[in-house]
């Protein structure tokens, strides 16, 4: 019966209690600030994006404060974890624990506490690397030799070699949001979706170059149906598991994606990129080295492309925005998403020979500096960060 009273208590009020009784703890730790500095903080886990990222950028970043910052870091994660092998790889690196959360409250009521808390990335940077952190510092979350054999044996067993290169395709659509976060409308991001089908193209021109192609993802809206044994519709068997959507976007030769959260998983790893079919243009990842290469913008009325500089201007991540501009926003076609991987493919293996686009890339960084928003998205641009060749010429 009391145990049953106990169960009632509301949730805030366990928080309210937790944290009143921490306080006195709380300033006990401020109080051997000069010898020994706490800090509370946090990592929101219910988006895998946000979660990989800004983990391995706290990481990053105090390997890089490590001889001039030192201090004893607490964290808990808060919502429900989206993925439990990163819980796994968080948890060698860092102290967590739900508890930590009633000190953060704590320290959040008393004054005087900013030096002691800190905030994840994602209301720091965006979850963005605006000053090449990722670039200056090797990966720091890591798998063990057991994880990595296991990785290793799954590659086996789907006929992939160990030393056969593969690929993994991330396509974003709205499954995902609807299954795992459906109380909220997310239909304003549905520009951002596109069909699977349209990768098939690419898909095929990897396989017959030699490459596996793995496509990606915890919940999708439609299989990926090509007839090839080295294009493996991943997302769709029942195999998939968290550890392998970790493991596998980690050791891939690069990754396709269209911009999701997924893909921060390559990011963290310091894995090459080709963006397709993204969107905003101006909110594109330029802190690696990857390729972007955005959707098709053109003006409702007169059916024209929009020049490089209203592409850049045009920023929004909201549906509406695009319409209420008088925007069309069409998909690029499969030759263009094809044109774009094989630059990356080219680019990896050392085969590309387009010197003349130099020229080009160069152009299209000036435009991207000289826009006004570009401190809100960036900083540092990564020495190999480049726009789709064919994209660019559009405007040459």
């Amino acid at each position: 019966m009391i145990m049953h009273k106990v169960a009632r208590i509301p949730r805030w009020l366990w928080f309210a209690a937790g944290t009143v009784i921490v306080i006195p703890l709380v300033i006990i730790c401020r109080l051997f600030k000069c010898w020994c500095l706490i800090r509370f903080g946090y990592f929101t886990v219910d988006r895998i994006g946000h979660f990989a990222f800004d983990v391995e950028y706290f990481l990053s970043e105090r390997i890089l404060q490590s001889e001039t910052h030192k201090a004893i870091d607490l964290f808990f994660f808060d919502g429900v974890p989206v993925n439990s092998q990163l819980v796994k790889m968080s948890r060698r690196q860092l102290f967590v624990s739900p508890v930590i959360r009633f000190f953060y409250l704590a320290n959040e009521l008393l004054p005087g506490g900013a030096v002691h808390k800190i905030l994840p990335a994602r209301h720091q940077t965006a979850s963005r690397d605006k000053h090449g952190v990722f670039h200056k510092v090797s990966t720091q979350l890591c798998f063990t030799k057991l994880e990595n054999r296991q990785g290793e044996d799954y590659l086996k067993k789907i006929g992939c070699s160990n030393k056969t290169k593969f690929v993994c395709l991330i396509v974003r659509d709205s499954a995902y949001l609807k299954q795992f976060h459906p109380g909220r409308d997310w239909s304003y991001h549905d520009f951002r979706d596109t069909q699977i089908e349209d990768y098939e193209e690419a898909a095929l021109a990897l396989a017959d170059q030699g490459y596996w192609v793995l496509r990606m993802g915890k919940v999708v809206r439609r299989p990926l149906l090509v007839e090839h044994p080295k294009i493996i519709d991943y997302a769709n068997r029942e195999d998939r598991n968290d550890f392998l959507d970790v493991w596998l976007v980690a050791h891939s030769y690069f990754a396709i994606s269209t911009g999701l959260g997924l893909d921060s998983v390559a990011d963290i790893f310091r894995r090459p990129q080709v963006f397709v079919n993204y969107l905003p243009l101006m909110d594109m990842e330029a802190w690696g080295p990857y390729i972007t290469v955005p959707k098709v913008l053109i003006w409702s009325v007169t059916g024209q492309s929009l020049t490089l500089n209203e592409y850049i201007r045009h920023t929004s991540v909201n549906a509406h925005y695009y319409s209420d501009q008088g925007i069309t926003v069409r998909d690029l076609s499969p030759s263009d998403i094809k044109d774009a991987v094989l630059e990356m493919e080219s680019r990896q293996s050392g085969t590309w020979t387009s010197n003349e686009s130099e020229d080009l890339q160069e152009k299209f960084w000036d435009a991207i500096r000289a826009s006004p928003d570009f401190s809100r998205y960036h900083s540092w641009i990564h020495p190999n960060a480049r726009i789709g060749t064919k994209f660019i010429e559009n405007f040459s």
